[in-house]
């Protein structure tokens, strides 16, 4: 199911994966800007796979770390605002990877690469650069999706159970409540802490602590984005009072609610757009 969104000299459109890759990756995005520069400022959100089909960009993380010019990146899940920046006409096709798509599709463990990006061919070599390449002289949508349809259905590898049943619970636990528990979680997954915290590190990027808290100031973001909730006292549940919540709203989005609710920034606005135009995503992709 196509969407889109169109502001000025910015454009996003959201195209459907494959049915099978469903369970493993959010909507495609087809991001073009013709503007002579552009920047924004991209919250917090799930791993990436960019390919950059004309022009170039720079993305800035909160660890302090950059990549530029690199046209098929990988970038893994970020837990802190990040600056992207690009000057001339930029054009982008990308998607984002599900916990479970990252666990089915990139060896290393997700918390390596936490608020950070590498070059794709890192990770699955010369065939990235034939993928860009791919994508690059494709007819339209059709051909972009059918592209990077083929590159992951040819490279998705079975989940082990423990790995399954994990990510499962743990998606639900994100995303069933606005303020999820920990202690919901072990009770649900019925390990130690100490198994809990590898287990999440390895397939979301962080310990179950950190994690709650982003998709906690995701999820107010996302209400707030689509006019569902217009005060913060509509999106207050686990937050202590209204400075607990300004904190943590913009540690993970990058500004403070009123800000936002001002002047959001064209890519995070176009993203959350995305909720209404697509409403049959993944739960926890709505976040993201």
């Amino acid at each position: 199911m196509p969407g889109g969104h169109r502001g000025a000299m910015v454009s996003i459109r959201y195209l459907a994966p494959a049915a099978a890759l469903r369970p493993y990756a959010s909507s495609y995005y087809w991001f073009c800007s013709e503007r002579p520069t552009f920047s924004d400022v991209m919250r917090s959100e799930l791993p990436q796979i960019r390919l950059v089909t004309r022009g170039e960009a720079a993305t800035f993380y909160a660890r302090g770390s950059s990549i530029s010019g690199v046209q098929a990146l990988l970038q893994g899940p970020t837990f802190q605002p990040c600056r992207f920046a690009t000057e001339g006409p930029l054009h982008v096709f990308g998607i984002g990877l599900l916990p479970r798509g990252w666990a089915a599709l990139i060896p290393q463990p997700a918390d390596t690469l936490a608020d950070l990006a590498r070059p794709l061919s890192s990770v699955f070599g010369p065939a990235a650069d034939a993928l860009l390449e791919e994508v690059r002289t494709a007819e339209g949508d059709e051909g972009r999706v059918a592209a990077l349809n083929r590159f992951l259905l040819q490279r998705l590898q079975p989940l082990d159970s423990t790995a399954e049943r994990f990510i499962t619970l743990a998606d639900d636990w994100l995303t069933s409540s606005a303020s999820p528990r920990i202690e919901d979680l072990v009770s649900a997954c019925g390990v130690s802490q100490r198994s809990l915290e590898r287990l999440c590190r390895r397939h979301y990027g962080v310990g179950p602590k950190l994690l709650a808290r982003k998709y906690r100031a995701l999820a107010a973001a996302v209400r707030i984005g689509t006019g569902e909730a217009v005060d913060w006292t509509e999106v207050s549940e686990g937050f202590y009072d209204q400075a607990h919540f300004i904190r943590e709203f913009k540690y993970f989005v990058g500004k403070t609610p009123s800000r936002f609710m001002d002047e959001s920034a064209p890519i995070t606005r176009l993203t959350i757009a995305r909720k209404m135009l697509m409403p049959d995503l993944p739960k926890l992709a709505l976040y993201s």
